[in-house]
């Protein structure tokens, strides 16, 4: 904006705005020339990276078409589906495969409980209520322990010292004769103690000092990986600073047992008295400062607690009751071992999830009606082929006698019987077999077993021409696609005297016709460019030529051979037509050859089938319009357009700052002329009065 005072036709009565906006129109038409040559270049690189989504697209689906799937997919049949099914993967061979007889189903190894675990039908234990309060329901009795359940999870913070290793607080003393158990991206690991050991992979060393315990795993742990540890300790500890706005405390676990509570507030011992709804009072001395609700292990101080007792270390030690159990199981990874806690503030259906999460892969499941609890191995088959191991069993159930097992005692799993666990027996191709499971996979066909039969049943492999068809022709659509957009830019009509309309033109015409004339200016600014018209060119010759390729039936080796040509109208820039029974009848005749006329190797142009020529020609003209053109992520100076805009944009402040200056020079002057008229009135008033005064 200009500095310069303007006096605009006060003394000569001139419209001075107007004849210096009259006067700086003619001298702007470079300025909108510059203007209309960005704007044009703007809209050329939008019509062009619009065009060269289409060349990705298509390069995308050139890289499809060179994979096997696109060729080789496969279809089969089956004499008898009641009986046998199969699918078949692209590498399958083609023929037949006949299953004389299958005399055994494959099954998962089931142990169902001995007997009813409520004491009464009419009362049976509630799966969703603590263990504790109902442990008088069951009909077998718990056998309760005393100390703490800790389930904790830890972050690894990739120690620089040692990156396999990581160090943790302990939250009580740890019980050494009930394992650790510890979970790491969804893997268990055997925990170890001797540090002699060499670690396996599925072993995690523990040693514990001054209150912490240290895994140490056999290779290193990212910073950021979260691994669970459960733990049984023989007083749960807690630790706390109190701040002034301390208000409660969250034990780790409820159904506390309050004759083991132990609480202390910087050097003042916690008292414990009966309070109401099941609460504990807690004072020092005789002043209450909050309560203890057993139960939930929640500790709420008075309001007024904070502020007096601010800064003081609280130390918290506590025992709750609870059982364990042990369970094995055999599968296909080999024998795994379960150790089971469970606290007295749990539930069976908390047990069920415990069990159903682990990695013994059982499913433990309760049937209301029966009362009784039942465990399956999800995976079918027989991993324990050993009578002498185990009893030939699957899902083992502690044996100690001398010990008490919730599952084995409680659950009434104590001289259950286990069945199921068998491989499926068959004869296929004249030989007998077994597999684990009933569905299986041989030679690339997978096979699934529906029930035994005695009479054979065929399977068949055959190619899947209607796939194979519909890939190709998918290929053929996207070609023809991209050959369409190219064509219609570069055979779009030019209209030179629409320029780009400024912003005075703009304010004369309404929305629809600033619309169609921008329509209009914009229309052909690819027309017949180089760039596009050498990519269908080449295409074309690439599309056209013969593939010499030693591996290819002289018969099928160019595309007019399996039918597709290109259509009559030339018009159309060469667009492709499928003869669908001609592409189809090659497909089944000589798969293999129409496979290597689309994605045959070589280290010739000539050798290479039709998709890799293609893909090299197509991704040269995408990298030659990004270069243009650029793409979203540009910025001007990575592109020749961009950097034109960038050029243009310089000359056009260069020329709008001369502009300025001018505007403001014929301004200068005609005040210059305003105050020399202003001045000639003045000495013109001032004689006049004095002539008339004579």
């Amino acid at each position: 904006m200009s500095s310069i005072q303007r006096i605009t036709g006060l003394a000569s009565g001139m419209d001075i705005d107007s004849i210096v906006e009259k006067m700086m129109t003619a001298a702007k038409q470079p300025l909108v020339k510059l203007q209309q040559q960005k704007q044009i270049l703007e809209w050329q690189e939008e019509d062009y990276r619009t065009l060269n989504q289409k060349y990705f697209d298509f390069r995308s689906t050139l890289s499809n078409m060179k994979l096997t799937s696109k060729y080789r997919a496969r279809t089969t049949t089956s004499s008898n589906e009641s009986y046998v099914t199969a699918t078949a993967a692209n590498n399958a061979s083609l023929g037949s495969t006949t299953i004389q007889s299958v005399t055994q189903l494959a099954t998962a190894a089931t142990r169902v409980a001995a007997a009813p675990i409520s004491t009464d039908s009419s009362n049976k234990v509630d799966l969703n209520q603590s263990l504790w309060k109902q442990s008088g329901n069951f009909s077998g009795s718990i056998e309760w322990s005393q100390g703490g359940v800790i389930s904790d999870t830890i972050t690894a913070k990739g120690d620089s010292t040692d990156p396999t290793s990581v160090t943790f607080d302990l939250k009580g003393t740890l019980n050494s004769n009930m394992p650790m158990n510890v979970k790491m991206n969804g893997k268990t690991y055997e925990v170890v103690t001797d540090p002699s050991v060499t670690l396996s992979d599925n072993q995690v060393l523990l040693t514990t000092a001054g209150g912490q315990a240290t895994l140490k795993f056999n290779s290193n742990i990212s910073a950021g990986t979260s691994i669970s540890v459960e733990y049984v300790v023989d007083k749960a500890t807690k630790s706390a600073t109190v701040s002034s706005d301390t208000k409660s405390i969250q034990l780790d676990f409820g159904d506390i047992i309050t004759d083991s509570f132990t609480m202390t507030v910087g050097n003042n011992n916690v008292s414990l008295s009966q309070g109401t709804d099941g609460n504990m009072n807690l004072f020092i001395g005789s002043t209450q400062i909050g309560t203890l609700n057993p139960e939930t292990g929640k500790i709420d101080f008075n309001s007024d607690f904070g502020s007096i007792y601010s800064g003081s270390a609280i130390q918290i030690s506590y025992q709750q009751n609870y059982t364990s159990f042990n369970l094995k199981t055999y599968t296909s990874s080999g024998l795994v071992n379960g150790n089971f806690y469970i606290g007295a503030d749990k539930t069976l259906n908390d047990v069920i999830s415990k069990v159903n999460n682990s990695n013994l892969g059982l499913t433990m499941y309760y049937d209301e009606y029966k009362d009784m609890f039942t465990l399956t191995r999800k995976e079918t088959g027989n991993f324990n082929s050993s009578s002498s191991v185990d009893n030939g069993n699957e899902i083992i159930i502690s044996s100690d006698t001398d010990t008490y097992d919730f599952l084995r005692d409680t659950l009434k799993f104590s001289g259950s019987t286990e069945y199921g666990g068998t491989n499926a027996v068959f004869n296929i191709n004249g030989l007998d077999t077994e597999r684990t499971s009933n569905t299986f996979t041989i030679s690339g066909v997978t096979y699934t077993l529906k029930s035994e039969f005695d009479s054979p049943v065929t399977i068949s492999v055959s190619n899947d021409v209607d796939t194979i068809y519909n890939n190709i022709k998918n290929f053929v659509d996207q070609y023809n696609s991209l050959i369409d957009a190219v064509q219609s830019k570069l055979n779009e009509d030019r209209y030179p005297d629409y320029a780009p309309l400024t912003d005075d033109q703009r304010k004369e015409l309404t929305d629809t016709q600033q619309d169609q004339w921008d329509k209009k200016a914009r229309s052909g600014l690819l027309r017949n460019d180089m760039t596009l018209k050498s990519s269908l060119s080449n295409m074309r010759s690439l599309i056209y030529s013969k593939v010499n390729n030693a591996n290819i039936s002289s018969e099928y080796s160019q595309l007019s051979s399996i039918g597709i040509t290109t259509t009559s109208d030339w018009l159309e820039g060469g667009k492709l037509e499928i003869d669908e029974d001609k592409l189809k009848a090659a497909i089944q005749n000589d798969p293999d050859s129409v496979e290597l006329l689309f994605r045959a190797s070589g280290s010739t142009t000539s050798e290479k089938g039709i998709v890799q020529r293609l893909y090299d020609s197509v991704n040269q003209t995408y990298n030659t319009i990004v270069d243009k053109a650029g793409k979203s992520t540009y910025v001007n100076t990575q592109f020749t357009i961009g950097k034109n805009i960038n050029d243009l944009t310089d000359k056009i402040s260069d020329m709008n700052d001369k502009l300025d200056k001018l505007e403001d020079r014929y301004y200068a002057q005609f005040t210059a002329m305003e105050q020399a008229i202003q001045k000639y009135n003045s000495q013109y008033t001032y004689l006049s009065s004095f002539f008339s005064q004579q």
